[in-house]
């Protein structure tokens, strides 16, 4: 299995963070922390691997990481780079009632698609729901930026506040629904080892400081 090409299989995803590996299963809503790994493995780009080490490719293989068959292409779209500019000083315009109800009862309607729902099911229809997807690669349009702060002015009126799985699911099914689009970034960052989400336009992240997120680099973007 050494210095032989393989394909990860869709649930499984990289990140190399200094020496270290993350790998992400989207299936299982886990990441394991292989550290002082990255010399044991090399990603090309597609998304295939090479193993320098024949005790971590059998590894993966038992872990149901690596495909035997021809998958489907994964997307050609990279990763993006770290966010370098946020929304973080946005006011949120002033909403009339009515339309605050209206956005409130489409934010109560968007609940059923995440309560209940596994990681995989979340990750699947983020990626299926994606309107133009180089949308996502441009920097925020003022319509965007404006959705973002109804969102921001409707978020402590929800039934539910959650944390950043919640909240950038949410915004995104928001943003959607009017059309835009943003894209919806995981990252890992080790010692101490956390993991992160937030969406992003461009260079912008939509619900979180740059500055936050800056420490964690991307595994996983839909």
């Amino acid at each position: 299995m050494q210095n032989t090409v393989w394909r990860l299989t869709p649930r499984t995803h990289l990140a190399f963070v200094g020496p270290d590996l993350v790998v992400l299963d989207v299936e299982d809503n886990a990441y394991f922390c292989l550290p002082g790994a990255v010399g044991s493995i090399r990603q090309l780009d597609g998304g295939d691997v090479v193993f320098e080490d024949a005790d971590l490719a059998e590894q993966f293989a038992t872990a149901g990481f690596l495909s035997s068959a021809p998958a489907e292409p994964r997307s050609t779209r990279r990763l993006p780079d770290r966010p370098s500019a946020d929304l973080q000083a946005l006011t949120a315009a002033s909403i009339d009632r009515h339309a605050m109800a209206g956005m409130l009862g489409a934010f109560a309607g968007m609940l059923r698609h995440y309560y209940g729902k596994p990681f995989s099911h979340l990750i699947g229809e983020a990626a299926r729901g994606a309107l133009d997807p180089g949308a996502a690669e441009r920097p925020p349009s003022m319509a965007l930026t404006e959705r973002v702060a109804a969102f921001g002015h409707l978020l402590p009126w929800a039934p539910f506040q959650g944390e950043c799985l919640y909240r950038s699911f949410m915004l995104l099914r928001f943003l959607r629904s009017a059309g835009h689009d943003a894209r919806w970034v995981f990252g890992v960052r080790t010692w101490p080892f956390q993991a992160h989400c937030w969406l992003q336009a461009g260079g912008t992240a939509l619900d979180d400081a740059a500055e936050r997120v800056a420490p964690f680099t991307p595994i996983l973007a839909v």
